[in-house]
């Protein structure tokens, strides 16, 4: 062994001073390595794999699926404000929606006024045809449909605004394809067909295909603003473009090699542990600091130490002698606390664990041989003003801590009362499970929700599966015993069922009488 009689310090100390070139090029081509990890990079927008898969609420969500095709769904609400929806541009542009969503490999069904049939009693029998016939609708043919609304109340609710100003049009993806791609094509159709409306989109398949594009966007504002404030204070203390240029290299290759280490674990592994989702984009936020801090603590501490020495490479080994041990033991203790993420019962936050992990790990070799390694390389000038000179932080911090050292007891209080404060706040959190509280008012997300849960019957729906024969009317009272009981809920706007079918069809067989609007004996 090289250097057998040296201690681990001491090795890692001499590798730097004694083999730059080779740390430095050793590091490098690791780094590169692992970050070549980022094209296998998965930015995931199922929101339903952040549920463990044997949770029994997950194994009956995947067989309704299975049965009834998606639960996912994009919801297409058109109209305008103080203006009655019911007119012949309306249904026309209804008929073409309908008829672009057909051409849409990706969609597998869809839902509106223009795709419904109209069921009715014509000479006692039961007649069924469609509800809107063709494009261009006469104003008596519209009138028509809209006296059928009014019988059909329920339907009405489905697909017409409570003031009669919108349409609603529902679309569904096929199982294969991801959300957001399903979301964009439906956008890039729908769109050009709604130019003379307001439009709102909304619904968990729309909000889940636009989840990729918010996650890109967040983590970019995230790094920007989290690299703007840390350069600003790095100059503010630093005083140097290179301590600065070497702390952001070292905050770059450790952001890299950990987003590359989560793709070669998605294309290695295969499990959905290692998808980017929502719940990982605090991640390299979170790394940026802490690397940011091993790079600061070994950039000021040499610069201190080369205004004492006047010598690079004996400042170099008394800062490394000084950090190395704090820098490993913080380095491990965080990674430790990252790694109970393990045992959650959501899988990407497992996969966030295992990942930040890395990075940490990552961050600290490259801080204890590579930073050092590269310093050595860099002819410092002893008489810059960044070195000969203190700066204001650090300046600041040497007259504070006599004052902290005397008044230790008081410290010790202040400390004790914050801890005590911060403890009586946990009775004050509250646990939210409404999706559209994820976003910022404002943001079309948000904004489409709150449109369809104000104007329309609203974008979350819990469905039912209720096993048994639909032909037998003592199954079809129990749903509708259900549907009853569901309803009673505040919150809940809308229910419809195969048992709302046949109640409909019941009515009209009589007549059109509404007494008879019941599940038939037989």
């Amino acid at each position: 062994m090289l250097y057998s009689n040296q201690s681990m310090k001491e090795w890692i100390i001499a590798a730097g001073l004694h083999h730059p070139k080779k740390t430095i090029f050793c590091s490098l081509l690791i780094t590169m390595i692992l970050m070549s990890g980022l094209q296998f990079l998965v930015i995931d927008d199922d929101m339903m794999k952040m549920l463990p898969k044997n949770i029994e609420s997950r194994v009956i969500w995947d067989s309704i699926q299975k049965d009834f095709g998606s639960t996912e769904i994009i919801y297409i609400a058109f109209g305008n404000k103080s203006k009655e929806i019911y007119t012949q541009d309306a249904f026309a542009t209804l008929w073409d929606i309908a008829n672009a969503l057909n051409n849409i490999k990706s969609v597998e069904g869809f839902s509106s006024l223009a795709t419904q049939t109209k069921i009715d009693n014509v000479d006692g029998l039961i007649n069924a045809g469609e509800l809107q016939p063709k494009r261009l609708l006469e104003l008596n043919e519209i009138n028509d449909i809209k006296l059928y609304l009014e019988r059909n109340n329920k339907l009405k609710r489905r697909f017409v605004s409570k003031d009669d100003e919108f349409f609603l049009v529902t679309v569904e993806p096929i199982r294969e394809i991801g959300l957001n791609e399903f979301r964009d094509q439906v956008i890039q159709v729908v769109e050009p067909l709604l130019n003379d409306y307001e439009a709102h989109f909304g619904g968990t398949a729309y909000m889940t295909g636009s989840i990729p594009g918010l996650i890109r966007e967040d983590v970019k504002a995230l790094i920007k603003i989290g690299i703007f404030l840390m350069v600003l204070i790095l100059f503010i203390n630093l005083r140097s473009f290179i301590g600065v240029g070497l702390v952001i290299l070292l905050i770059g290759l450790s952001l890299g090699a950990m987003m590359g280490f989560m793709g070669w674990a998605y294309k290695i592994i295969g499990s959905d542990k290692f998808l980017f989702t929502m719940a990982n984009s605090s991640m390299p936020i979170i790394l940026l600091t802490i690397a940011n801090s091993d790079g600061v603590h070994i950039i000021t501490k040499f610069f201190k130490e080369m205004r004492k020495t006047e010598n690079s490479c004996q400042a170099i080994t008394l800062t490394m002698k000084s950090l190395l041990t704090p820098i490993f033991l913080t380095s491990v203790t965080t990674v430790a606390a990252f790694l109970t993420m393990v045992s959650s019962p959501l899988e990407p936050l497992i996969g966030y664990g295992f990942t930040i992990s890395v990075g940490i790990l990552w961050a600290c070799f490259l801080s204890s041989f590579f930073l050092p390694a590269l310093i050595s390389q860099i002819k410092w000038n002893k008489n810059s003003f960044f070195i000969s000179k203190p700066s204001i932080l650090e300046q600041f911090i040497d007259k504070m801590s006599p004052i902290f050292q005397r008044k230790i007891k008081i410290i010790f209080i202040i400390g004790l009362t914050f801890i005590a404060l911060g403890i009586t706040g946990l009775s004050k959190v509250k646990v939210d499970v409404n999706i559209s509280s994820f976003f910022k008012p404002g943001t079309d997300i948000r904004d489409g929700m709150e449109f369809m849960d104000n104007e329309m019957a609203g974008t979350m729906d819990l469905r039912l599966r209720v096993k048994g024969n639909i032909k037998d009317p003592n199954i079809l009272n129990k749903i509708v015993l259900i549907q009853n009981y569901v309803e009673e809920n505040e919150k809940v706007a809308l229910t419809y069922s195969i048992s709302d079918i046949v109640k409909q069809m019941h009515s009209i067989i009589m007549d059109n009488n509404i007494d008879f609007e019941t599940i038939p004996d037989s």
